[in-house]
């Protein structure tokens, strides 16, 4: 217990030695903290106010040397601030604000005047030109127009039809027999020039005369002409063949065809017409001479070219 007490002592000591070596004899501007220092104390009358430094003896006057310019610029002193500590001033080359050369000021911005007024231009300009429809284009070409051509110009030709007619029979003593029944015809032609066709054209008819069927059928080779557009003429020749069914008779013999047509409807590649046609054929049956005629009145065919 002992030496704790002596420990503490000597502590006591040594810290009291310490803080009497840390204050100084003559209290510093900070030691009174902020606010103004106390007034300095006054000596007592009658003390020497302390040594006096004698003033040097006047000399003489010193040479005139050459002006010193004076600074451009001397800051202004800032006035004193109770924001600073005691014996402090502001930072060096510090100037208030107040020391600032006033900021310049702009006045209003220059008001201009209306714009001159122009006259009208030394030309005047007309309308913009005028361009077509633009053309329609399917793919990246354009589309090829289709070659012109004449309806009459046909370099190849396919058709056939059927229509009313008849069978006319004629002997050696002059009678005859008539019987109305069936035309039919068919044709394939090449053309040779616009509106002049060879074709093979076969023309016939069949009728029916009590149990007996009667046919005859002509394989011609025949010239179409047409006068105009539209109207046409035909004729040709070759071989016919007349048949009877009930007695299994057949024969063959030269024949001859004239016929006229009217195409009622043409497109491009296609035509509707209504035709009438007579042909007739000489045989020789038995030693005796007979002419079949066969007719068309009228026949509707179809032509494709």
């Amino acid at each position: 217990m002992t030496r704790y007490v002596a420990a503490f002592t000597v502590l006591l000591i040594h810290t009291g030695a310490a803080s009497a070596q840390q204050v100084p004899a003559e209290l510093g501007p900070l030691a009174w903290g902020p606010g103004p220092p106390p007034p300095a104390a006054e000596p007592a009358q009658g003390a020497p106010a302390g040594p006096t430094t004698p003033a040097p003896a006047p000399s003489a006057a010193p040479a005139p040397s050459a002006p010193v310019a004076a600074p451009a610029t001397t800051p202004a002193a800032a006035p004193p601030s109770e924001d600073y500590p005691p014996g402090y001033g502001p930072p060096p080359g510090y100037v208030a604000p107040n020391g600032y050369p006033p900021p310049r000021s702009y006045g209003p911005p220059p008001s201009y005047g209306r714009p001159p007024n122009y006259g009208p231009a030394p030309y005047g300009y007309g309308a913009a030109p005028g361009y077509g429809p633009r053309p329609y284009y399917y793919s990246r070409y354009p589309l090829q127009q289709p070659r012109l051509r004449r309806v009459t110009d046909r370099p190849f030709t396919i058709g056939g039809g059927i229509g009313f007619g008849g069978l006319k029979l004629v002997n050696d003593g002059g009678n005859s027999t008539t019987q109305s029944g069936m035309a039919y015809t068919a044709r394939l032609g090449f053309g040779l020039r616009p509106g002049l066709i060879l074709m093979w054209d076969i023309e016939g008819a069949i009728v029916t005369r009590g149990p007996s069927v009667f046919s005859q059928t002509a394989h011609l080779a025949a010239l179409q002409i047409f006068v105009g557009e539209r109207v046409f003429l035909k004729g040709g020749f070759g071989l016919a063949q007349v048949n009877q069914d009930d007695y299994n008779y057949s024969t063959w013999g030269g024949a001859i065809m004239g016929g006229i047509g009217i195409e009622l409807i043409q497109g491009w590649d296609w035509s509707l017409d209504v035709e009438s046609t007579i042909t007739a054929a000489r045989y020789t049956v038995q030693g005796a001479d007979q002419t079949w005629l066969n007719w068309s009145l009228p026949t509707f065919a179809i032509n494709f070219f």
